[in-house]
Parts: structure tokens; sequence; C-alpha cells
């Protein structure tokens, strides 16, 4: 029962991706007593998906085709560095430490 209950158990929805369909959950947490003995507050950080989004454009010809997909493929590793670096920026504002 009590498996049931953290299993359906939805944390909070801080932040949603259209273009990615994806949502962002914040779950914190506050113990009296913390691994060093003294009160700790700590968080988890999901996402969560309901499957891609699919995006197309017209194209001349297949040289045309694979050039487009290299440049968006390094655009969007691009875009995700940026995206972890922003949340390593906030842990650190915040010194939070990965257990």
């Amino acid at each position: 029962m009590e498996l049931k209950k953290l299993l359906s158990e939805k944390k909070e929805a801080i932040a949603t991706s259209p273009n990615t369909n994806m949502t962002l959950h914040y779950d914190p947490q506050f113990a009296e007593v913390g691994e060093n003995g003294k009160p700790e507050f700590s968080f988890s950080i999901t996402m969560s998906s309901v499957g891609g989004k699919d995006f197309y454009r017209t194209v001349a010809d297949k040289d045309e085709e694979k050039k487009l997909a290299e440049a968006m493929k390094l655009e969007l590793r691009r875009a995700l560095r940026k995206f972890d670096k922003n949340v390593s920026a906030v842990l650190e504002k915040y010194n939070a430490q990965a257990r």
C-alpha cells in the first residue's frame, strides 16, 4: 500500500517545454536530522515526457537533408549543454550537492 502511494505521488511541475513535450519536476523534502546530524533540506529534479515532438522542413535534396540534420544535431547538443550549465549554476548558487 505504501509503495503504491509513493509510485502514484506526483512531484510539483515547475517548468514545461512545449517544443519537447517535457515537464521539469521538483520534489522538496526536509529532514529534522540529515546525514551530518543537522537539519537538512533536499530535493530531487526529474523530467518526464509525453513523447517527442515531430518537426519537418522541406529540403531540395538528400545532400541538403544531411547538412541540415548534422547542423541541427550540433545545435541541439549545444542547447542541452547550456541547459545543464544553467542547472549547475543554480545548484552552485545555493550550495547544493548531489548524493
